[in-house]
């Protein structure tokens, strides 16, 4: 248990990282005279940068001890979140997001695996609830914390309380944490399968990172990226059908129809949960006109929400299956974002709140579809589909705060939009997320049912 607490403290430092990052986006918009089609990328970059870090970092624990891996994480870590703290202009930040986004997705990845290791099969299943602490935390606490810090001090110190947390934690790493044994073996990396898929999935992002844009030219930076990340898609495909044995992801795994739908849905998800964390802070301040600390406390009762249903949807998820906790927390998300397309700086504080609060209800109703996408992968494929699994989730992620900032800057262009028009944007970013939260019930009929598991 000490192992496991030590890696927690390690893995607490990123996923505080992007709920507090969020929360000052709007600030940092202002400071830098930026809009939001480009610092959407401060968010974008990091999580694209950890999902494609998910790979590496499962490769990377079999040739490195464990222990030095995680203090090189921790490190690289640490000076992303320098260089993005003494960033002056959006690129230099962009740059220290993406070190943070690749050492965060290797640290994660690697403590999590770690985990499972230190416990040996035995109280596994305390172990993973400990793991779970700081992905049940992050949301509530992170806001706030944040919020905190831009009022009483400025954006910069986002970053800069990494810096004192991060210390502890190698403190910690370096004196307790044992040295786990490395994979003898000689599995090399598939470096080909990866190129692709980072051209696949960057050229997918930032197509449509440039999808506002009106001119003859804007839409050639559109098509552009997109194309490139199309070939990419084609020429991984090609790759993989004649190397099926060592790919990053085995297109044999597309052949289980659940595995299938849980990678859809952890994809389209994204919308859901990246994308309201994107979205629900810059409407606060910029709708409702609330300062940065207020928008933070307001946020608490999506955390709550997220709190509440996650301590019983193991349970539920056992008694029923995934399949309908999974199509009634999306209608239940579907339900709980709509109103805020036609929410107005009138609505009231209490029904704001409430709708939050249930809103956050629904999204850990979710948490059963990564678990079902392992339930009929053979045993031979397991590692793979769990490294697939991280990767689209992640990159789900990045693909949905890009196309609602793109969304978003549509209406409001790079001048100062009216209230109009900044209500219109807002309204209809909601109104992507709830009609990406619907369709997403589609592959959940295809998800496992309690006599399914029963059976099996």
């Amino acid at each position: 248990m000490k192992s496991a607490m030590i890696l927690v403290l390690a893995m607490i430092v990123p996923m505080l990282d992007t709920t507090m990052t969020n929360i000052g986006i709007n600030t940092i918009l202002k400071d830098l005279n930026s809009t939001v089609n480009t610092m959407q990328w401060i968010t974008t970059a990091y999580v694209l940068a950890l999902g494609l870090a998910v790979p590496l970092a499962g490769w990377l624990i079999d040739k490195v001890s464990g222990k030095l891996l995680v203090e090189i994480s921790l490190v690289i870590f640490l000076i992303g979140s320098i260089m993005s703290g003494i960033s002056t202009s959006v690129s230099t930040l962009m740059i220290g997001r993406i070190i943070q986004g690749a050492a965060a997705g290797v640290l994660i990845s690697a403590s999590q695996t770690l985990i499972v290791r230190a416990a040996g099969g035995k109280n596994l299943g305390k172990m993973m609830a400990t793991v779970g602490l700081p992905i049940v935390f992050a949301p509530i606490i992170g806001p706030t914390i944040g919020g905190a810090l831009i009022k009483f001090l400025n954006w910069h110190w986002l970053f800069y309380v990494n810096i004192p947390v991060i210390l502890i934690a190698l403190f910690f790493v370096i004196m307790w944490l044992p040295t786990f044994d490395t994979d003898k073996s000689d599995k090399g990396f598939d470096f080909t399968g990866f190129i692709l898929l980072v051209g696949l999935f960057s050229g997918l992002v930032v197509g449509i990172t440039n999808f506002s844009t009106d001119d003859v030219f804007g839409k050639m930076n559109v098509l552009f990226p997109i194309f490139i990340g199309i070939d990419c898609l084609i020429l991984y495909i090609i790759y993989a059908y004649r190397n099926s044995k060592k790919v990053l992801v085995p297109l044999t795994l597309f052949k289980n129809t659940r595995f299938s739908a849980s990678a859809i849905l952890l994809f389209m998800t994204g919308l859901m949960s990246n994308g309201v964390m994107f979205v629900l802070p810059l409407y606060l301040q910029n709708i409702r006109g609330l300062s940065v600390i207020w928008s933070g406390i307001y946020l608490i009762a999506l955390g709550l929400g997220m709190l509440v249903t996650r301590t019983i949807v193991g349970r539920l998820t056992d008694d029923y299956g995934a399949k309908w906790i999974v199509i009634i927390s999306l209608i239940a998300g579907f339900l709980t974002t709509i109103p805020f397309a036609f929410f107005t700086k009138s609505t009231p504080t209490w029904l704001l709140v409430v709708v939050m609060f249930l809103l956050g209800l629904s999204r850990s109703g979710i948490i059963p579809i990564m678990t079902d996408s392992y339930s009929n992968v053979p045993n031979s494929l397991i590692s793979e589909a769990t490294v697939s699994t991280r990767m689209i989730q992640n990159i789900g992620g990045s693909v949905a705060t890009a196309l609602l900032a793109a969304v978003i800057a549509s209406f409001t262009g790079t001048n100062v939009a009216s209230t109009t028009m900044m209500n219109t944007a807002y309204s209809q970013a909601f109104i992507w997320i709830s009609v990406g939260t619907l369709i997403s019930i589609i592959p959940a009929f295809w998800l496992s049912e309690n006599h399914e598991k029963k059976v099996a």
